[in-house]
């Protein structure tokens, strides 16, 4: 759903937070990736600041978003600056941007 701005409001239909589904998909990727040799790829996009992430689930925009970091709007619990990994940011990391960052480093 739209709104009067032109940008996305809420979601159309319930979906369920997996960021396991994306870590799994971008391991498969980097595993292709490496074994053909590719030397640098964007395999996702860092963050979506368009799709905030909510606590409700009808208007948690990221999760349709494809970055590897989900960007706070001050309508998330990880809005808590003593809650979070990186306190100064207005977005904070997925499960993808840890297993990219330990893919990387191997």
């Amino acid at each position: 759903m739209w709104g009067v701005d032109g940008r996305r409001a809420r979601l159309k239909g319930e979906y369920v937070r997996d960021e396991r589904e994306q870590v799994n998909y971008l391991r498969e990727v980097l595993d292709v990736f490496a074994a053909e040799g590719v030397e640098a790829a964007f395999v996702y996009m860092f963050a979506r600041y368009d799709l905030p992430h909510r606590d409700d689930p009808q208007v948690d925009l990221d999760i349709a978003s494809a970055g590897v970091v989900k960007v706070l709007d001050g309508q998330s619990s990880t809005g808590d600056p003593n809650a979070r990994r990186y306190p100064d940011m207005r977005w904070e990391p997925k499960a993808a941007f840890d297993a990219l960052a330990e893919w990387r480093g191997r």
